[in-house]
């Protein structure tokens, strides 16, 4: 008789494998994939010798657990298509026994383990841990003590499942989970991947281009980028004039910020119009980086005679090749603190007394003039004004370190004044 647990909660379902049952005894079957990269065959099977029962079909399912971890491990050649590293647990003939065998451990030691790993194999980047995960392990701080247990798991997706905000760190972090799981598996510190399922179904509410055009990345106009460009210019303030020319780079390159905190003239090639972004500055970190994805960039600057001008009247008569393009008013290098400074404003306190200063683009905000946007918004608005402008789209994707698809989506707004066509 064939096995009804099949779409049973219990049941692993996994991209390579899945548990089945033929004719009262369990057994596994392989994608197409792995059968045909594997076996030579477009469907593979594997017995396993025991019958449809709930108990062996659980582990039947820790089995499939393990090999899918192998598959997808990023350093390869884990999986063993003999199957024999994986069915030796057939002499624990219980689930009860496999639970006893070993006191499961700690969630806190298998997530800094797992995120050791993941720095170790330069799967993330110590920037990524400082930025990213140290939120990731502040969300489950509470429950890093217990035990890792379908108890446990579930308190945790509850607790997790019931916060109104950072879900975007809540759907990676419930992947990772899952991946930290499949990785204890592999290594035979665990035998349920509990976040498996959570990781399929969790989803966030997807917002219309209408909606999302509320969002704070929003773009300037060629008329608002002027005006503040205009207005850092003209500031009474001498270190937000000074650091009009580096407002106006960001807006005539859509580079990112950490590229122009790291920018040197020895990336600039003012005759031949060019300048190469390959390194960048992490504030948060403190440190210098290569650029995203590792890719130096090349931005050419050929036509675009504002640019070059700016550059060519910073460069006056000579600067040295490792010298800083754009330096604070007081000689230092630019940060996000810097920057968010003269566009938003800072707060200091003098003998006990609190005084506000408000950034150019803040004071314009204020005065109704614009509506106040963040200081990534210099990119935005760079790449918005060149693709509505017919520019072409595979020169734009490749001198700003995007992808085309990208540049669709997030870049090439809609007309506000456009209508359906009657037909």
């Amino acid at each position: 008789m064939h096995s009804k647990r099949k779409s049973s909660k219990d049941s692993i379902k996994l991209a390579d494998i899945r548990v089945g049952s033929d004719k009262g005894s369990l057994r596994l079957q392989f994608s197409t994939r792995i059968s045909q990269q594997f076996y030579s065959k477009r469907q593979a099977y594997r017995g396993l010798g025991r019958s449809d029962t709930p108990e062996n079909y659980q582990w039947a399912n820790q089995i499939a657990a393990r090999i899918q971890a192998d598959i997808d491990h990023p350093d390869g050649g884990f999986f063993d298509p003999t199957l024999a590293k994986y069915l030796e647990i057939k002499q624990l003939t219980t689930i009860t026994q496999l639970h006893n065998l070993k006191q499961p451990p700690k969630l806190g030691e298998l997530w800094h383990e797992f995120v050791g790993w993941k720095l170790q194999t330069k799967q993330i980047q110590k920037t990524t841990y400082k930025k990213n995960f140290i939120v990731y392990t502040n969300l489950i701080k509470d429950f890093l003590d217990y035990s890792l247990n379908l108890d446990t798991a579930n308190n945790l997706i509850k607790y997790l499942l019931e916060k109104k905000s950072n879900c975007q760190q809540i759907k990676k972090l419930f992947g990772l989970l899952s991946h930290m799981c499949q990785r204890a598996i592999s290594n035979q510190q665990l035998t349920v991947d509990y976040f498996l399922e959570i990781k399929k179904t969790y989803t966030i509410p997807k917002k219309s281009q209408q909606l999302l055009e509320s969002k704070d990345y929003r773009a300037y106009t060629v008329q608002e980028r002027d005006l503040i460009i205009a207005s850092f210019k003209n500031s009474e303030q001498a270190s937000i004039r000074h650091g009009a020319d580096l407002i106006e780079f960001l807006f005539l390159t859509g580079c990112r910020h950490g590229e122009v905190f790291d920018l040197k003239w020895k990336n600039l090639q003012l005759e031949q119009g060019w300048i190469i972004f390959k390194a960048s500055f992490d504030s948060s970190a403190g440190i210098t980086k290569n650029a995203k994805n590792n890719i130096e960039r090349l931005f050419k600057m050929q036509g675009v005679s504002r640019l070059i001008n700016l550059l060519k009247r910073l460069y006056g008569s000579g600067k040295r090749e490792n010298e800083l393009v754009f330096r604070t008013i007081s000689g230092k290098q630019y940060s996000t603190n810097t920057l968010t400074d003269i566009w938003t404003g800072n707060t200091v306190e003098v003998r006990g007394k609190v005084y506000h200063y408000p950034g150019v683009v803040k004071k314009l905000a204020q005065e109704k003039k614009l509506e106040y946007l963040k200081p990534c918004s210099t990119r935005h608005t760079f790449i918005s004004i060149q693709a509505n402008n017919g520019v072409d789209l595979k020169l734009l994707a490749n001198s700003c370190g995007n992808s085309v698809e990208h540049i669709i989506k997030h870049y090439l707004h809609f007309d506000r004044n456009a209508r359906l066509k009657d037909i």
